[in-house]
């Protein structure tokens, strides 16, 4: 309905006291609904293919990441190339992040928030303030999970989300 109307507007040359159903040609009219339509299915198409396109490129952005066996980071003036089989967790301290590995401990000015971004999925976002591999967690309550020695919170906000993830991880089974 709103397409007829357009088109008689768009036919009248956007005056809509001009137009009248006997002054208007069944094939002008037919010619104008069929362009109408494949503008539309078009920019839908294009649309669609945007999406389509992005998603692509977000899924080769994660096999990337995933892919990765180190991190760098940058602490004490050097960087420091971190196996992601050597990482416990990683813990913010305000400005700072301290990377607790089984070798030691590094603190860092670089956001959690960037980190978290840049590690693979066997890395878990628990607490505003912690990531943990999911690799070293011995066992796991809905509000804590111990890591070694080490026993870290786990906050209402990811909740949800980690303890899903922690019974679906292989340490549940």
């Amino acid at each position: 309905m709103l397409v007829a109307l357009f088109t008689f507007v768009m036919l009248a040359q956007t005056s809509t006291n001009v137009v009248s159903l006997e002054g208007i040609s069944i094939f002008t009219l037919g010619i104008m609904l069929y362009l109408i339509v494949f503008a539309t299915s078009f920019v839908r198409l294009v649309m669609q293919f945007q999406k389509k396109e992005t998603l692509v490129e977000k899924l080769q952005s994660d096999k990337e990441k995933n892919e990765q066996e180190k991190i760098l980071i940058r602490a004490d003036r050097k960087n420091h190339l971190i196996d992601f089989k050597d990482l416990y967790y990683i813990e913010s301290l305000n400005d700072y992040v301290k990377i607790v590995t089984s070798n030691d401990e590094l603190i860092t000015r670089e956001k959690i928030t960037s980190l978290n971004k840049n590690l693979p999925d066997q890395f878990l976002r628990i607490h505003r303030s912690f990531i943990i591999n999911l690799e070293y967690v011995t066992s796991f309550t809905t509000t804590s999970v111990d890591i070694k020695d080490q026993t870290l919170p786990i906050s209402r906000t990811y909740k949800k989300d980690s303890v899903g993830k922690l019974q679906k991880s292989k340490i549940a089974q």
